[in-house]
């Protein structure tokens, strides 16, 4: 959820997140705060999803796909899955009425969930190696995930 979020605050022209405050994060910014070699995957999904032009209803719709889907220790599965199929069902009514009769958008979109999935294992690593590393996150990434220190 949080990568689709950072995709819709992404900037096509510019290459930057553009932070709540307007303030613009290239991939530099996001490197020194500790993403490394995260940021080049996170760029490449935010581009990807800037040259679609998906529109707001589309990253609400693919965000409500996320959060209704299997993740560990989930209880009830079934109605889960149940709940994300109406989501899935209005995606795909959408982007009927949107885009060209017979694209392949549709397709795309689902690609894009598959590559969320690979980023959010990514991002879980990152994050772990930089609470062992340094004990805690940056202050960037603090503010960014809206973390509060324990």
């Amino acid at each position: 959820v949080m990568m689709l979020r950072t995709a819709r605050r992404y900037d096509l022209a510019t290459d930057t997140i553009i932070f709540g405050n307007g303030l613009p994060m290239t991939k530099e910014n996001l490197r020194y705060a500790g993403l490394h070699d995260y940021v080049d995957s996170m760029f490449k999904f935010c581009r990807g999803m800037g040259v679609l032009g998906v529109d707001n209803a589309e990253y609400a719709l693919l965000t409500a796909i996320c959060i209704f889907s299997d993740r560990p220790g989930l209880e009830n599965g079934h109605l889960v899955e149940k709940v994300q199929e109406m989501y899935v069902l209005a995606l795909m009514a959408y982007l009927k009425y949107r885009r060209a009769p017979n694209s392949s958008f549709l397709a795309k979109m689902l690609m894009k969930l598959t590559e969320l999935r690979t980023l959010s294992v990514e991002h879980a690593d990152v994050l772990f190696a930089l609470k062992v590393e340094k004990g805690s996150l940056p202050p960037l990434l603090m503010e960014y995930f809206d973390i509060m220190e324990a």
